[in-house]
């Protein structure tokens, strides 16, 4: 296993690369390793090969594997926010991929200000307008910054999305690059696309995309 994942990684680092040499702007790449349904043993050898974020799904799991992996990493919940599991993702998230609605935000706020805590925060936006997949619309992004911007214990960190496979795609990414750039105006701070997956991580770089999550590229199957 450890063999395979340091193959992996190395395999992943050298894509990435690549897909910076066609790019115009000097992107600097955060690769989160996305470890839902893993053991701690897998996230052992891919923190021995470099890899400090980590993403999750599920509040428990996150939980369960923040208490009992003792290297010093950065968490990413990267899944849907339910709202009772807000607690358990302020008190061991460094950052949330996921927040789409004010009420979700209002109580994630509350909890981080009860653990003297920040916490660094993508907006999901709803870039393929999919009825099956969370975020906000589009339109009214600089309306839902501005209210997370109000929340003293959030930090607007930038955006995240979804875009769909193939051609569709590929202009959901260019849209998302030109929706971030709006963002960026009002909030410069919030300067991190998170946008590209294990199947299209090479092009989400090409259209700017500083933040990539890699699950089976890495890991493996689930």
């Amino acid at each position: 296993m450890q063999e395979q994942i340091k193959t992996q990684i190395k395999n992943i680092e050298l894509r990435i690369n690549n897909a910076l040499k066609e790019c115009t702007s000097e992107n600097e790449i955060t690769l989160i390793a996305v470890s839902k349904k893993k053991s701690i043993q897998h996230i052992q050898a891919a923190y021995e090969n470099g890899i400090r974020h980590f993403g999750e799904n599920y509040a428990q799991e996150l939980e369960e594997k923040n208490l009992n992996f003792h290297k010093k990493v950065t968490w990413h919940f990267i899944g849907p926010i339910q709202s009772n599991k807000t607690k358990i993702i302020a008190k061991n998230a460094n950052w949330v991929h996921s927040i789409d609605r004010e009420k979700v935000a209002y109580k994630l706020n509350s909890e981080c200000e009860s653990l003297h805590k920040k916490i660094n925060a993508c907006i999901q936006v709803n870039i393929s307008n999919e009825s099956s997949k969370s975020g906000i619309e589009p339109q009214t992004l600089i309306e839902f910054a501005d209210y997370l911007k109000s929340l003293e214990n959030i930090n607007l960190k930038g955006i995240m999305v979804l875009p769909s496979l193939g051609k569709d795609g590929e202009i959901q990414m260019r849209d998302s690059s030109i929706l971030h750039q709006k963002l960026m105006q009002i909030y410069p701070d919030a300067s991190y696309l998170s946008m590209g997956t294990t199947n299209d991580f090479e092009s989400a770089i090409k259209f700017g995309s500083n933040m990539i999550r890699v699950g089976e590229q890495i890991f493996g199957k689930r």
